[in-house]
C-alpha cells in the first residue's frame, strides 16, 4: 500500500515537473505611460461616490434579463426610494419552496429605479460579469459606484453558471458566456438608438470595457478577443497553469489587463492572480488586497442578511453542499477578513481609475501611481508596468 501511494505521488510529481517545464517564460514587460509620473498619480480620487447619482433599469434579453446602471443628474432623483433586491428572487423554484417566508432580507442599493438618465454623456459602456453560483446584481456596491463616475454598466444573468442553475434549475437552452455578453451589448446599443427610450443617446458603445468577478473574470478575459474590447479587469480571478497549457484561456497581446485579487482568497488563489499579471503581454497592473477573500471586497454577498448569504442559508437548516457554502462564505467571516465596507473603497478606486483612463474620461492616469498607496491601509502589494 505504501509503495502504491509512493508511486502515485511520484507519477504526479513527474507530471507537474513536466508541465512546468512546458510553460513558456513570461513575456517581456509592455511599454506604456508610467502612472507614477502622472500629475495626479497619488490622488485616491475615486474611492468615494462620484458627481452623478445613479439610475437603474432592467432590460429583457431573448431568454434572460440584464441590469443596467447609469448616471443621473442629482436634481433629477427626487424623493424616489433607493432600489433593492432580494436574493431569493435568484434561487430555483424548488429551493424557494423550502425557504421560510421570513427569510427574505433586502439589499438596498445606491441606485434609483427608472429615473431619467443624465444628458451629460454619452457615457462609456462597462460590461460586468458575475461569478459562479451567483446573479446579475451581486456587485451593486461596485456597479453603482462606476455609474456615479460616468459609466453605463450592464450586467446580464449568466444563467448557465448562476445560482438558480446550481440549485437545480438550469436554462433550457444553455449558451456560452461570450454569446450572452454579445447579446447584452447588442441590446444596449439598440436601446441607445431607440427613440424616446430611457437610454436614448446616453451610451457610447464604440468600445466595451469588460470587468468581472471570479468566473466572470474569465468571461472578461475571453471578451478581449473582440475588436471593440481593448482592456479588462478580472477580480478574484486567476490564470492557472492548466489554463495556459491546454489553451482554454489566452491573454492576447496589445491589450491591457488590471488584475485585482484578495490575499486571503480561498477560491481564486492569489498565486494564480499573480500568474495572470506575470503572463499578461500587454500593459498590466496587479492590486492585492490584504483583508480580502473571495467575496467581501468585490460583491454585496457578505452584507446580505446577518453574516452574508452563506450564513443566511445555514440558518434555514436546509442541507446545502459544503462546496457551495465555502464559495459563498469565503471573505465573510470577520476576522480574519475585513468588513466589506472597509475594503470596497480600494476596489472602487482602482477599478474606476483604470476604467476612466482606458475609456478616455481621464487623459492621464489618476490615482494609479505608487503614491496612492498612502491613502489605503489594505493594499498588500501593487505592481504595474511600466
Amino acid at each position: 500500500m505504501k509503495r502504491t501511494t509512493f508511486g502515485t505521488f511520484s507519477v504526479l510529481a513527474v507530471v507537474l515537473i513536466f508541465a512546468a517545464a512546458c510553460v513558456p517564460a513570461p513575456p517581456q514587460p509592455a511599454t506604456g505611460v508610467n502612472p507614477n509620473s502622472a500629475p495626479r498619480a497619488g490622488e485616491a480620487a475615486y474611492a468615494q461616490h462620484g458627481p452623478f447619482e445613479v439610475g437603474v433599469t432592467t432590460l429583457q434579453m431573448s431568454d434572460r434579463k440584464v441590469e443596467v446602471w447609469y448616471p443621473v443628474n442629482p436634481q433629477d432623483i427626487g424623493t424616489a426610494p433607493r432600489d433593492e433586491y432580494f436574493i431569493r428572487d435568484y434561487v430555483s423554484a424548488a429551493f424557494d419552496e423550502l425557504l421560510p417566508a421570513e427569510v427574505n432580507p433586502p439589499f438596498v442599493t445606491d441606485a434609483t429605479r427608472g429615473v431619467p438618465a443624465s444628458d451629460g454623456g454619452p457615457f462609456p459602456l462597462v460590461l460586468f460579469s458575475h461569478g459562479f453560483a451567483s446573479y446579475r446584481t451581486q456587485s451593486t456596491s461596485l456597479t453603482t459606484h462606476l455609474a456615479s463616475w460616468g459609466f453605463v454598466v450592464i450586467s446580464p444573468d449568466y444563467l448557465e453558471r448562476g445560482l438558480r442553475s446550481v440549485l437545480g434549475e438550469p436554462p433550457a437552452s444553455p449558451r456560452s458566456d461570450t454569446a450572452v455578453a454579445d447579446e447584452a451589448i447588442t441590446l444596449i446599443r439598440s436601446e441607445n438608438l431607440a427613440s424616446g427610450g430611457l437610454l436614448e443617446g446616453r451610451v457610447d458603445s464604440t468600445s466595451v470595457y469588460p470587468i468581472g468577478h471570479s468566473a466572470g473574470g474569465g468571461t472578461s478575459l475571453r471578451l478581449l478577443e473582440r475588436a471593440d474590447v481593448h482592456s479588462a479587469i478580472p477580480m478574484a480571478s486567476g490564470y492557472s497553469m492548466l489554463s495556459q497549457l491546454n489553451g482554454s484561456l489566452t491573454l492576447p497581446a496589445g491589450k491591457s489587463i488590471a488584475w485585482i485579487g484578495g490575499v486571503r482568497d480561498g477560491i481564486a488563489a492569489i498565486a494564480d492572480v499573480r500568474r495572470g499579471f506575470d503572463y499578461t503581454p500587454g500593459e498590466r497592473k496587479l492590486v492585492e488586497i490584504s483583508g480580502a477573500g473571495h467575496n467581501n471586497a468585490f460583491t454585496d454577498i457578505c452584507e446580505i442578511g446577518e453574516g452574508g448569504v452563506a450564513a443566511l442559508a445555514l440558518s434555514t437548516g436546509i442541507p446545502i453542499p459544503s462546496s457551495l457554502l465555502a464559495l459563498g462564505d469565503n471573505g465573510c467571516k470577520v476576522p480574519p477578513f475585513r468588513d466589506s465596507p472597509d475594503v470596497w473603497p480600494e476596489v472602487r478606486h482602482f477599478a474606476t481609475a483604470e476604467l476612466r483612463y482606458r475609456s478616455g474620461l481621464d487623459a492621464q492616469p489618476v490615482g494609479l501611481g505608487d503614491q496612492v498607496l498612502t491613502s489605503f491601509d489594505d493594499i498588500a502589494r501593487y505592481r504595474h508596468n511600466p
